[in-house]
């Protein structure tokens, strides 16, 4: 088959691979969409911390089952899926706990184990989850980010009706958490320095924006929040910077809680530990899509949230790289862009 293998930070090839076969109670499944996540960026740079090589990327796929191994029981050839990318091993502490994002000897697609920037992709049946017929293979693709979204809003960040929430970032992380901590009675504020992110949140029913761009954020959110600071924030940016956590701690009030949702490649953000103390601000962080495909898939099904107005570029495999690098430059209106492994142009 066809797939991207990464050979390194930055070598990403286009070539043939051996098709995959299934292993016990594993399904083939021929990749018709995978989406193009933040994580795939820092991954082709070299920097994602649990990347090895050479990897085949991608993680948020959606496709069609055409083959079943021995054990398969629920799944058959022909059916619609996505995948959940974890792999869990059930019998660590955190499994057998119930917190299985945190599997100590956890596995990822696209970047521990190959991924879907491939024709075709073999992958546990305990991840799978079949698609409703309205929901499109382009939909589907995009489960997982709203997954990411979705475990952070509705497990770790809690929202309260009438609460005030920040969210800094309108990537699709961002969009998520906010259409759905919206859809749970919080009063939205997003924030982004990029304005063509700022207009997609108001299309998608974010009405209150914040240009982040020239600074001066403490004094927009006392001025949002009647001098209080926001109740919660929520960071979905992460990457090769700071600053959004010192953004979220500066314009947080006495008591509240911030949630970290980006990734942060170099693993390092400076905070001011003495402010954080002195007024009692907790900062939780979020790993990942747990417990989550299922709620997204119905929230896309009943039309609550359609990934297909936030999908900006569409691009067969080869290009993938092209594609990276649109979403890199953000020098064009770029929000989701979808890889579409079988296409030959």
């Amino acid at each position: 088959m066809k797939a991207t293998l990464l050979h390194g930070g930055s070598d990403l090839r286009y070539e043939t691979v051996p098709d995959p076969a299934p292993g016990p109670h594993e399904v083939v499944v021929k990749v018709h969409a995978c989406s193009i996540c933040g994580s795939d960026l820092h991954a082709f740079h070299g920097k994602h911390p649990r990347l090895t090589f050479p990897r085949i990327l991608g993680h948020e796929f959606a496709g069609e089952i055409v083959a079943t191994g021995k054990g398969v029981r629920n799944f058959f050839a022909g059916q619609r899926v996505c995948c959940d990318i974890d792999f869990a091993c059930g019998t660590c502490g955190p499994c057998r706990a119930g917190r299985s994002n945190l599997c100590e000897q956890l596995r990822t697609m696209g970047f521990d184990k190959d991924g879907a920037y491939a024709e075709y992709a073999a992958v546990p049946d305990f991840n799978l989850y079949p698609l409703p017929d309205n929901v499109s293979f382009d939909q589907a693709s995009a489960v997982q980010v709203l997954g990411i979204s979705y475990h952070a809003v509705a497990h770790r960040v809690k929202p309260q009706a009438g609460e005030k929430i920040a969210v800094i970032g309108a990537g699709p992380v961002g969009l998520g958490a906010a259409m759905i901590a919206q859809s749970m009675g919080a009063e939205i504020v997003i924030l982004d320095i990029l304005d063509y992110r700022l207009a997609m949140a108001k299309t998608l029913g974010i009405a209150a924006t914040v240009d982040a761009k020239h600074g001066g954020l403490r004094e927009r959110a006392l001025e949002i929040t009647a001098g209080r600071g926001f109740d919660k924030i929520i960071e979905c940016v992460g990457g090769f910077q700071e600053r959004t956590v010192t953004d979220a701690i500066s314009m947080i009030k006495r008591g509240g809680q911030i949630t970290v949702v980006g990734t942060f490649p170099e693993n390092k953000a400076t905070i001011p530990i003495a402010f954080l103390k002195d007024r009692e601000i907790d900062i939780n962080f979020s790993r990942g899509n747990f417990q989550a495909f299922a709620p997204c898939l119905a929230l896309i099904a009943s039309g609550k949230i359609d990934p297909d107005r936030y999908i900006s570029h569409r691009f067969p495999l080869h290009r993938a790289e092209e594609a990276l690098q649109l979403l890199e430059a953000r020098n064009v209106e770029a929000h989701k862009i979808v890889l579409h492994p079988q296409a030959s142009i």
